[in-house]
């Protein structure tokens, strides 16, 4: 699966400060496939993945959905609504086995109270601005096919600087911010360009110096 949200509360946080933080949630364990909220519901609660991966999306009334992030362990999500207060801005599912730490309005405020949760809960909003502001930009001025490479090799990194990437191809496209249509264009370009290898859900950085390469070019001109 590709991964967006790669900022990481407990690599932030000593051993200590996580047991207490795990001391203060209600823990939840769910099967693969489950649901853990839907869009619309009134659950003013953060979470944190303890183990397995949970997909945030958006579900149209069409059927389809648009792939928003891919939280991993030991990251958190949905902090943001015990601020504003409102209803669920997407949709949440368990990718395998998963184990989420929940915090509801009066656990929050008692986290509120350790200050090296809060740095760390603000330096990870803080580089999530600042990549937001970034693909912004990126999705009105970079050609397609350079945005997905950026991306790509973003995803590459992430996994260790394995060469394959897992992913399905309407997740891409969501992080992209394009149709599945375009994305196949951007890739067979890059695929063209001897860059990548595509497989059933999964895509191959060839030679990773090679598209440094080639992007360095491309984002210079």
């Amino acid at each position: 699966m590709a991964v967006v949200a790669e900022e990481v509360l407990f690599d932030l946080l000593s051993e200590e400060s996580r047991r207490w933080l795990a001391s203060q949630g209600q823990r939840r364990t769910y099967e693969g496939g489950n649901r853990i909220h839907s869009r619309g519901d009134g659950d003013p609660t953060m979470g944190v993945v303890i183990q397995g991966q949970v997909r945030l999306f958006q579900l149209r009334p069409n059927g389809t959905h648009t792939f928003v992030s891919m939280v991993k362990t030991g990251a958190h999500y949905g902090d943001i609504l015990l601020f504003r207060g409102k209803v669920r801005t997407h949709d949440a599912l368990a990718i395998g086995p998963t184990v989420v730490d929940h915090y509801n309005p009066a656990a929050f405020a008692r986290l509120l109270s350790n200050t090296e949760i809060v740095q760390a809960l603000y330096k990870i909003t803080a580089i999530r601005l600042g990549r937001s502001m970034a693909m912004s930009d990126d999705l009105r001025v970079l050609p397609r096919e350079v945005h997905l490479a950026k991306v790509l090799l973003n995803q590459w990194r992430q996994r260790g600087d394995r060469d394959w990437i897992v992913c399905i191809q309407e997740d891409l496209a969501g992080m992209v911010g394009v149709t599945t249509m375009t994305l196949s264009k951007s890739l067979a370009r890059l695929r063209d360009e001897g860059l990548i290898e595509t497989g059933y859900r999964k895509i191959r950085v060839t030679n990773s110096e090679v598209l440094k390469a080639w992007l360095k070019r491309r984002l210079t001109k």
